[in-house]
């Protein structure tokens, strides 16, 4: 009896539909492991290898031809896995001549197209009874060589492990002394990028008297001097909710992790969950200031995953679900609408819930993506979904300008609202905290302080709904890194000294770096309008 020959079937063994799932899950978390959990890819992948598997099967019964069927299979996670890729190129391409591309059209382009190349006479003229199968083995694997080192690499040098978050000698919690006898409910909310008045007149020929008035009348004290302690999101909420600044990750330490445990365990939240309070947080939309340890973290959206999501936006599943008008991925401007409009509504409600509560909302806007007008209607920017800002930014200063000033109309609009009902269902009045993380960056070049605007980033809203014994003790250039300094002062005699108010720039192109720039802060120098 004549024995097959196991090394020519194992080289027609067809593994590449595995091997290219793996990588379509592999090179997402590769290029995003500083902001997602490798966690996060666990069920994404055991999914699509199921689903592999699946197909694999069918199509083997429906054709009787195991290698044609494996070929199928590929077609597909292609058309799945790397349309998406396809979308936002063509969509980056199209919006340069200041155009949108209709993505059901372009979706049923592709579709006719992988129709065609899933015919079996095309398959059996690409080699498929003969060497396609060993080919694609071959390529596949040797292409995965490239993300599974750059995976491993990352993960030797900086494990993803819980860091010791250093103690501070001023605001270690052991150090806290609270008087927990007078618990108001405290809302730190967020406005991302919002910027201070005078800045806005100066740079964006934007009037916001109206709206300062408004919550100077309603019994804000607005800091009119205050500058951000730090011009990037993810420094200068940890810096608040620590009240205190940051100290720089070591070399030796996976930024990501030393982030995401400072924010976790933040020093704000555990004060005062020594005092008895809820603590509660909202999607933002931003990976980082969604890893907080909470009792209630609310959110609008599908419960999927940051990975989860980032897989999803712009494929043929998100594409078909907007045309259905159904929701499948947290990362498109219908979505990121969405969490704003629930953040400001939910804030109203929560006055309601009983017991002392501490409420942390991150509201990405009036920072970009640009998708309000001024009256709340929505806008849907030309290129692909992302939150870039500075020269990251998708669009034209022009773009940025006019986007900025319609969404800050929007965002005033919804604050008086949110503000009106928080103090109505209140039954005793509690602590607001209005501020913006930073300015916002038309003019910020992220890998270049010297060629910054910085009149434009430092400068922001900081306004505070405080008991009349916090008011007194308030000054103009009061800094979020002495928020809660004062907050805990003034509500629970913490006895905290405040900081010196100073800023740095900091950015994602300088890990390492944290540049003093408070003497240079209120320069106009690059802040001229083209």
């Amino acid at each position: 009896m004549h024995k097959p020959d196991r090394k020519i079937d194992l080289q027609r063994a067809p593994l590449y539909p595995f091997l290219f799932a793996f990588e379509v899950i592999l090179i997402p978390l590769v290029h995003n492991l500083d902001q997602a959990d490798p966690v996060q890819a666990l069920k994404p992948l055991g999914l699509l290898m199921l689903v592999t598997a699946i197909c694999l099967v069918l199509f083997t019964f429906l054709f009787k031809e195991r290698l044609y069927a494996a070929y199928l299979t590929f077609l597909l996670i292609i058309y799945f896995g790397v349309f998406s890729y396809i979308n936002r190129f063509a969509q980056d391409l199209v919006s340069s001549f200041e155009r949108r591309l209709d993505e059901p059209v372009f979706l049923l382009i592709i579709s006719c197209v992988i129709c065609l190349l899933a015919n079996k006479w095309v398959w059996a003229h690409l080699g498929g009874h003969t060497w396609l199968t060993s080919y694609l083995n071959l390529v596949i694997a040797l292409g995965l060589l490239v993300p599974v080192f750059q995976l491993a690499s990352q993960l030797l040098d900086h494990p993803l492990q819980t860091v010791k978050v250093p103690e501070n000698p001023t605001t270690g919690a052991a150090e806290l002394s609270l008087d927990c006898s007078y618990r108001p409910d405290i809302y730190y909310i967020i406005l991302d990028g919002y910027g201070r008045a005078d800045m806005l007149a100066d740079l964006y020929d934007l009037d916001n008297t109206a709206f300062i008035d408004y919550l100077q009348q309603k019994g804000f004290y607005v800091a009119s001097q205050s500058y951000a302690n730090y011009v990037q999101t993810t420094y200068s909420t940890l810096s608040s909710l620590n009240f205190d600044y940051i100290q720089l990750p070591g070399e030796d330490v996976n930024r990501a992790s030393y982030f995401a445990s400072l924010m976790r365990r933040n020093r704000i939240m555990a004060a005062l969950k020594g005092c008895g309070y809820l603590t509660m947080a909202f999607e933002s939309g931003f990976f980082f200031t969604e890893h907080l340890a909470v009792d209630t973290f609310l959110a609008h959206g599908i419960g999927a995953n940051e990975f989860e999501s980032l897989l999803l936006a712009d494929s043929p599943v998100e594409v078909l679900a907007q045309k259905l008008n159904a929701e499948v991925s947290e990362y498109n401007y219908a979505a990121h609408r969405q969490r704003v409009l629930y953040s400001f509504k939910k804030l109203g409600e929560l006055p309601r819930l009983p017991g002392p509560k501490f409420i942390f909302a991150h509201i990405v806007s009036p920072h970009p993506p640009f998708v309000f007008d001024q009256s709340g209607q929505p806008v849907e920017p030309q290129w692909s979904y992302y939150l870039g800002d500075g020269d990251d930014f998708q669009g034209s200063l022009a773009d940025y300008l006019a986007g900025y000033r319609a969404q800050i109309a929007f965002v005033n609009q919804e604050v008086q609202q949110t503000v009106d009902l928080i103090l109505e269902n209140s039954s005793s009045p509690p602590v607001i905290i209005l501020q913006g993380d930073h300015g916002p960056g038309s003019r910020l070049v992220w890998d270049a302080s010297q060629q910054t605007c910085l009149w434009e980033r430092t400068p922001i809203l900081n306004a505070y709904y405080l008991p009349e014994e916090g008011k007194r003790l308030l000054y103009p250039s009061i800094s979020p890194v002495n928020t809660f300094r004062l907050v805990l002062n003034t509500n629970f005699s913490a006895h905290l000294p405040y900081l010196p108010d100073i800023s740095y720039f900091t950015t994602y192109e300088y890990d390492q770096q944290a540049i003093d720039i408070t003497a240079e802060r209120s320069s106009q120098a690059n802040c001229e309008t083209p």
